[in-house]
């Protein structure tokens, strides 16, 4: 586990310390998984790599984390990663490449049904990631309403569903209060919120960039749903038993949230990039901190 801790402080400082909040039994499978996701997310970003070649190194990590490539194949795999380390400027990220054998190790030593959710996925991220790149090779702009559901489901929905299968194998009935099936809902809608709020903040960065996630130039039916989809994040840490789980859980939904509402205090919501104040973020930490005593609904 000495590993693990040192890779997590090295790529980011602020999930090391928030891991540190979650349940012991679900602190592997989720520390695996966001490592993993990670070092996918790092190729899929690396603008100066031709998008061919982070297409082919995405596919191949994704075919060695499933346990699908061949030795050789695995091989050729961590050679190009570490080659692509060397060119990162993201110390951590750097790190993080050079040791994915590593990361698979670890993968390794998780039990069977740990495993398999964390497979299944960093199958559906990668089939994200490399959809971003392809469809956006050729296209400028998002389709239609569906489109966008699909790639918010397939880089953070599916996430959610991971965290409820994860913490249900972990903590069994102590896990929540509700049934499997409005805990996966929840949590894939609360993914996608949280996902369309990047979208939403990001917009001019991204539109500058040649590419807009929106189908249409109204931003607000994208902001109710955000909206929408947070809220059932926040039922879904409302039913969750553990304290520690439930702080986890609702902070992220509620800066959301403050997000949300900054964006639509703007004369054209979406336009120009908010940013939550330090001010707020230690008013919402106290906030979920008081929140985790509660009794679970």
């Amino acid at each position: 586990m000495k590993g693990l801790r040192q890779l997590l402080s090295a790529v980011s400082r602020s999930f090391y310390l928030s891991m540190r909040f979650l349940p012991r039994e679900m602190r592997p499978g989720v520390a695996v998984g966001y490592l993993l996701a990670r070092a996918t997310d790092t190729v899929a970003d690396t603008v100066d790599m031709d998008c061919r070649e982070r297409l082919a190194l995405l596919r191949m990590m994704g075919a060695t984390v499933a346990g699908d490539a061949s030795r050789e194949a695995a091989a050729s795999c961590f050679g190009r990663l570490g080659i692509l380390s060397t060119v990162q400027t993201h110390r951590g990220e750097a790190e993080l490449l050079a040791r994915f054998p590593e990361c698979l190790a670890l993968l390794e030593a998780l039990s069977p049904r740990e495993q398999m959710l964390v497979r299944q996925v960093l199958s559906t991220i990668v089939e994200g990631q490399a959809w971003d790149l392809e469809y956006f090779e050729a296209r400028s702009s998002v389709s239609c309403p569906e489109q966008l559901e699909h790639y918010t489901y397939m880089v953070a929905g599916c996430v959610g569903e991971f965290w409820t299968r994860l913490g249900l194998l972990a903590l069994g009935s102590g896990f929540s209060t509700q049934p499997e099936d409005q805990l996966l809902r929840w949590g894939r809608h609360y993914g996608m919120g949280l996902q369309l709020v990047n979208i939403l903040r990001d917009r001019e960065e991204d539109l500058s960039r040649g590419r807009s996630y929106l189908p249409t130039s109204d931003v607000q039916p994208w902001l109710d749903r955000a909206e929408r989809w947070l809220k059932e994040g926040v039922f879904y840490a409302e039913s969750l038993r553990n304290g520690r789980l439930r702080f986890s859980t609702v902070l992220p939904a509620w800066l959301g949230l403050d997000t949300l509402e900054l964006l639509q205090r703007q004369e054209q919501p979406g336009t120009g990039k908010v940013k939550i104040t330090r001010g707020t973020v230690h008013s919402r930490m106290w906030k979920a901190f008081l929140f985790s005593w509660k009794e679970a609904l």
